[in-house]
């Protein structure tokens, strides 16, 4: 998770959701509402029911994008926003640089999910969406407008326009998340190491909730009732590629914090997928709807992937390991914690495989989530937060992996 990973990141991520080709509304659901798992695959945004029927890929091939990502469902509840990057004009810029997105620029789109329009939202490149505040019809953007290296919080009209500064962070910073009730934004920064910070909207004053020279602070979301951040943290002095975190939660004013477990037991920085398809991407814990839970991928002893990181060289592509199957060991039990440290196992597997990046169904009743085992392809599965009814729903596309999940429902406006 270096700091120009994380620059795809704050542009990318989150992310994973949906459009369809042809088939905008799953069979057998009322016309009006829409309930889809999305996630991404060989470049693509897929979606598929539920149930596990009707998989099926957004085919956007008229925008001549080369990948997609889906981001934040709007408040209206019938619109989404996607991320795409077009072909690179040069094959030889890298893409994890300033320089890069030159040559392989990105979009920011909003897309009716039921009439399928497209509007593009025109914002700056290394600008991305990080909240809505429905009361005032405007977006909480971030990013560096400027090509400098200040990250800035702006807020802007739907369509892009009017931008307004709220606050410059003075370094690079993202893993941003607005509080459910619009009062604070989250995020860490890195100029002095990795930092978890509180930004009050109407005051513009930040509070630093987390900071240790020996840990690397990353990641922010919060509960539904506002009382809590959660985030990472992570022995990066020991544990170079960021694979294992513990779990904590503060609050956005900063008079409280807890360490929900220890032994860096989250499997933090995946590592995942056959030679041919490597796989990775931070996996971020988060809470349930009703905020009695989060998700915890607990590491099991000794536990390692198929890929070996690989610090003696230069890191090239974000990645930066090489296979070797035969270290791989163990997997990843897929639990549950409670702000109590109280902890809920969902999965037993024997032999172990890895289980990661879940998310909640609406109701909070399910869990979709990403399972593979060590060096093989990774897929979509679900289960109950019961730890009953665990059962697969579906592989990527064309043999790659399936990845990065959400569950969202949308509802047609009335006419």
């Amino acid at each position: 998770m270096t700091r120009h990973t994380l620059r795809i990141v704050l542009c990318c991520l989150s992310v994973s959701m949906v459009s369809a080709a042809g088939t905008a509304e799953p069979a057998g659901r009322p016309a009006q509402t829409m309930d889809l798992i999305f996630f991404t695959s060989n470049g693509k945004i897929g979606a598929i029911n539920p149930d596990g029927t009707g998989k099926r890929a957004f085919d956007f091939s008229h925008m001549n994008q080369m990948s997609w990502q889906p981001l934040a469902p709007m408040p209206d509840g019938h619109r989404i926003v996607f991320w795409s990057r077009e072909h690179p004009r040069d094959p030889n810029a890298s893409f994890y640089d300033k320089d890069g997105l030159k040559y392989a620029p990105t979009h920011l789109w909003m897309h009716d999910m039921f009439d399928r329009t497209f509007a593009e939202i025109k914002l700056p490149p290394l600008i991305a969406i990080n909240g809505v505040l429905p009361e005032k019809k405007r977006l909480l953007v971030t990013g560096e407008p400027d090509g400098d290296d200040n990250t800035r919080i702006f807020t802007c009209n739907y369509d892009g326009s009017d931008m307004h500064q709220v606050y410059d962070c003075e370094g690079f910073a993202y893993g941003f998340s607005l509080s459910p009730d619009k009062r604070y934004v989250a995020f860490h920064a890195c100029k002095n190491g990795y930092e978890v910070y509180a930004l009050e909207l109407a005051s513009g004053k930040a509070r630093k909730l987390a900071s240790d020279p020996n840990l690397l602070m990353f990641g922010t979301s919060f509960s539904p009732d506002s009382q809590w951040v959660l985030y990472q943290s992570c022995r990066y002095k020991t544990d170079p590629y960021h694979s294992h975190s513990d779990l904590r939660i503060s609050r956005p004013d900063g008079s409280e914090t807890r360490l929900l477990d220890s032994g860096q037991r989250h499997w933090f920085g995946t590592a995942y997928g056959p030679k041919d398809d490597p796989g990775g991407g931070s996996n971020t814990p988060t809470f349930s709807p009703d905020g009695k839970w989060i998700t915890y991928t607990r590491l099991l002893p000794g536990a390692r992937t198929a890929w070996v990181h690989r610090p003696d060289r230069k890191d090239t592509d974000h990645f930066n390991c090489d296979y070797d199957l035969s270290v791989a060991h163990g997997g990843t039990q897929l639990c549950l914690i409670d702000i109590e440290s109280h902890i809920k196992v969902l999965t037993h597997d024997t032999p172990p495989v890895w289980n990661w990046r879940a998310a909640w169904s609406p109701d909070g009743k399910h869990l979709v989530f990403t399972r593979a085992a060590a060096g093989q392809t990774a897929s979509l599965w679900r289960i109950d937060t019961d730890g009953k009814n665990l059962r697969k729903l579906c592989d990527g596309f064309n043999g790659k992996n399936a990845d990065f999940p959400a569950w969202h429902t949308f509802t047609k406006p009335a006419n």
